[in-house]
């Protein structure tokens, strides 16, 4: 991956976000960190690179909506669906669009959600506007963790020793990337813990549930 990323720039850069947009974040900033070893050619940029990726990861998402939109009765079959359908709709129901950026940062919501607001035939441009900024923050905040977490291996190694070290680039995003799964299993959990206290919160009262004759007695 990294000599793909070196070799091919901004254009690899877009076309691992289209594939699978979490794992390009963090190889772009893990590449950016450790260059390509060649004094001689540009290392890939960050800066740059990031905003390509941002593209190519809406162009995915973008690919989910309109699945939702084209295949709406197909989707809401799906186990998938069935299984993470009801939290996205209870954060929609309090978010409105707005949980489309919410759905970043919570584990096995991001692909659902893009189809969800697609099966509700929201406008695009609202969901392009959101998803947008979504992808900005995550993607740079993914990116930044992969350039980090890059850095620190770099330390614990050595700089002098890091040309031997062919598997850091697996490492370091093999390490920034469970960080992020455990970010977004903690929030996925956090809110099943809000939702089960409010379904608690709303049980009928013991009085409720005491017979009544027919005579009303």
């Amino acid at each position: 991956m990294r000599e793909f990323l070196n070799h091919y720039g901004l254009c690899a850069a877009f076309f691992l976000a289209l594939i699978e947009n979490d794992v390009a974040f963090i190889a772009i900033g893990v590449v950016a960190k450790l260059g390509d070893g060649d004094a001689l050619t540009p290392d890939l940029n960050i800066y740059v690179a990031i905003p390509f990726a941002i593209v190519g990861a809406l162009l995915h998402d973008s690919a989910w909506f309109a699945i939702g939109h084209l295949h709406s009765d197909w989707f809401k079959s799906s186990r998938v669906y069935q299984r993470i359908g009801p939290t996205i709709e209870r954060l929609a129901e309090r978010f409105g669009p707005w949980e489309i950026f919410l759905a970043r940062f919570i584990y096995g919501t991001r692909n659902p959600t893009s189809v969800f607001w697609g099966i509700h035939h929201l406008r695009y441009a609202k969901f392009a506007g959101i998803e947008l900024l979504a992808l900005t923050v995550w993607g740079s905040l993914l990116g930044f963790i992969g350039y980090r977490c890059t850095g620190w291996a770099m330390m614990l190694i050595g700089k002098i020793e890091r040309r031997h070290h062919s598997h850091l680039l697996l490492i370091a995003i093999a390490v920034a990337f469970a960080g992020v799964f455990l970010m977004r299993w903690y929030n996925r959990r956090r809110i099943y813990k809000l939702q089960a206290r409010r379904g608690a919160g709303k049980l009928p009262s013991p009085e409720a549930d005491v017979p009544t004759d027919t005579d009303g007695r």
